[in-house]
């Protein structure tokens, strides 16, 4: 019988990086951070852009009106929600960024 030794659990190496549903955001490099802007704000635009023509069709069912330019709803609805959604994930990723720099890691 050969005698068991206890083992002594390491603990992960803790890290103070931003996470996402576990994916580490805090570790993207600045070009990767413009990227991912742009496709939070492209996805935002577009999903907003889909949700609105939605929103003033049943407007006009609703109130019986001929609407039929949906221009509003690109203009004043989807793109301020695409280019907020923009500046707010540029600001956030290129602040991690910038910390990550001035900390002197990587």
């Amino acid at each position: 019988m050969t005698p068991t030794h206890p083992t002594t659990a390491v603990p992960p190496a803790q890290t103070n990086d931003a996470t996402f549903f576990g994916i580490p955001i805090g570790q993207f490099g600045f070009f990767s951070s413009l990227l991912l802007s742009a496709a939070t704000g492209f996805m935002a635009f577009f999903l907003t852009t889909f949700c609105s023509i939605f929103g003033v069709m049943l407007y006009d069912g609703i109130h019986h009106l001929s609407l039929q330019n949906l221009n509003i709803s690109y203009k004043f609805i989807a793109a301020p929600v695409g280019l907020t959604a923009l500046l707010f994930s540029l600001a956030y990723l290129l602040s991690l960024w910038v910390r990550r720099k001035l900390a002197g890691q990587n």
